[in-house]
Formats: structure tokens, C-alpha cells, sequence
């Protein structure tokens, strides 16, 4: 009976590697599908509504970090653009000219994002909120993909528009794409400024969510849609959107930054050549024989403001 037992084995194994690989396949297929929808069609629900849930909850965990006491009508709209939808309006805005105080017109944004506030404030025993701020909590883990999902396929559409109705402005991916990801800390910043804090914007201390940015639009814009005419553009921007994904949950569970690595040496070279172009600037510039020095009056900013356009 034994005997008999192990010479089965190779069939059983070949038998569960086929039913495994077919599952793969399947699970890839549905991923592929998702992705270029969310990115060429619409909003999908199952990608829109885990994205508002864990927004509102960091934007909760960030108010308790901040010592603010719970106000619904102040933390129902403000979290819709300092953690959830800010940067999808600021860069749809900075394609159309919208107004981004426009953006809670969609009746999908506003009622997600209402059901979202729901969900992470009045859930019964505070569950969904505990759950969230969890580290590797698999409702965490599970809103963090689609999380990530938002934000890549976000940023890959928005860079097809660019590059359709702007197809000169070859820096505009990246700008928006950084505008994308960054735009929440400006409603941030303007909150903590209305409380007399002091604070800066990612403009002035530009950290890894701007090379997160830059890298993914490059990445995207070369290979998806430079490369043979953008042949191969579906296929990138699965994979794209497939590391991407993989790369966020990874980080949010064991706590990582994969891109500051990337992002802080590179600001903090700028600086320093920064730094040096201003001591050069600043240096006594040579004189008469005497080692007198001689400055060459610059025009006032403000006497030149006059003949700007604008």
C-alpha cells in the first residue's frame, strides 16, 4: 500500500500544479482587467471605496498625531482633500483649469467618501477604525493594495492626457504625476498653518512621495508609451501597476520607505549645490589695485514687478 501510495505522488503533484497555475492565471487576468479599467474607463467601486476607507483613517490618525478633537463637519470635508481626493483634484485641475473645490460635484466622490467617514468614525465598537490602525491587519493590508492601485492608475491615466493633449511639454508627466501624490500636504499644510503652526510644503522640503512620483511617470512614459509607439503599453502598465502595488503593501507592512533611500540623498545634493551657488554668488568680486571691490547694483524685485506679464 505504500509503494503503491508514493507512485502516485508525481500525479498528484503535477495535478496541483496545474490547479495552481491555472488560478494564477485566472487571479492575473482579473488583476490585468482592474487595472486597465481603472485607468482607461472609470472609477471602479471595489478600487474607490477600500481608497476613501483608509484615507479617512489616516486623516483620523493624523488629527489624534496633531492633538485636534473630533469635529465631524470640519473632518468630513477636509479629509476629502488633505488625504483622500486632494491630489486627484489638484491634478485634474492643472490639466482642465477646474477649480478643484469642484471635485465633490461627482456624486460617486461624495458618496464614497461620506460612507468612508461612516465607516472609519461610526462603526459600531470603533471596529473598522482599530482595524485600520493595525499594523498588518489584513483589512489594512487589503485597503493598502487597492490604495496603491488608486494612486499608479491615477497617475498612468492622467499621464496619457498629458501626453495626448499636451505632447510638447515633455516635463508635464512628471509634474503632474508629482502633483498627484503631494497635493494633500498643501490642504495639510494650510490646516496647520490656520492653527498658527509652522509648517512647509513638499515644494520646500521635497521628500520621497516626489520621487515616488518622478520614478513611476519616467517609468510609465518611457516604456508604456515612448518605447515602439507604446506597443507594449497595456502590458507595462499592468506590470507597473502590479510592483507598485506589491512594493506599498510591503512597505506598509514592515514599515519602509522604499524610495526615501532615493529621494533624501538626491534633495540633500540640490541643497548643498544650491548652498554653493549662493556662497559663489556671494563672494567679494574683484576690484581696483587697491583691493577696492566693485558691486554692480541689481534692480529691485519690486521696481521690476511693474514689468511682468501676467
Amino acid at each position: 500500500l505504500k509503494l503503491h501510495s508514493f507512485k502516485r505522488l508525481p500525479g498528484v503533484a503535477s495535478r496541483a500544479g496545474g490547479i495552481a497555475q491555472a488560478m494564477l492565471a485566472v487571479a492575473w487576468r482579473e488583476i490585468s482587467g482592474l487595472v486597465l479599467r481603472a485607468t482607461d474607463e472609470d472609477y471602479p467601486p471595489l478600487v474607490h471605496f477600500p481608497h476613501a476607507v483608509i484615507s479617512v483613517a489616516r486623516y483620523r490618525e493624523w488629527r489624534a498625531r496633531e492633538g485636534q478633537p473630533d469635529q465631524w463637519l470640519f473632518d468630513l470635508v477636509v479629509s476629502f482633500f488633505s488625504h483622500s481626493q486632494g491630489g486627484g483634484a489638484a491634478s485634474v485641475s492643472l490639466l482642465t483649469g477646474r477649480t478643484p473645490i469642484s471635485y465633490p460635484a461627482r456624486w460617486d466622490y461624495t458618496h464614497f467618501h461620506v460612507a468612508a467617514y461612516v465607516a472609519s468614525y461610526w462603526c459600531p465598537g470603533d471596529l473598522v477604525y482599530r482595524a485600520l490602525a493595525t499594523p498588518r491587519n489584513p483589512l489594512r493590508l487589503f485597503c493598502q493594495a487597492f490604495d496603491a492601485m488608486d494612486g499608479v492608475t491615477t497617475a498612468c491615466g492622467l499621464i496619457d492626457k498629458c501626453l495626448d493633449q499636451h505632447p510638447h511639454n515633455r516635463l508635464l508627466p512628471i509634474m503632474t504625476s508629482i502633483v498627484l501624490y503631494n497635493a494633500g500636504s498643501v490642504f495639510r499644510w494650510m490646516d496647520a498653518r490656520c492653527r498658527g503652526k509652522q509648517a512647509k510644503t513638499f515644494l520646500a522640503e521635497p521628500g520621497s512621495s516626489v520621487a515616488r512620483a518622478a520614478v513611476l511617470a519616467v517609468l510609465y512614459t518611457y516604456f508604456g508609451r515612448v518605447l515602439r509607439g507604446g506597443k507594449f503599453r497595456k502590458k507595462v502598465l499592468v506590470i507597473i501597476s502590479v510592483l507598485e502595488i506589491a512594493l506599498e503593501v510591503l512597505e506598509d507592512a514592515f514599515n519602509f520607505d522604499a524610495f526615501a533611500a532615493l529621494g533624501g540623498p538626491l534633495c540633500k545634493l540640490l541643497a548643498s549645490m544650491q548652498h554653493h551657488r549662493h556662497a559663489l554668488n556671494d563672494a567679494p568680486r574683484g576690484g581696483d589695485a587697491g583691493g577696492a571691490t566693485s558691486e554692480v547694483p541689481r534692480p529691485s524685485l519690486r521696481r521690476m514687478e511693474g514689468g511682468v506679464r501676467r
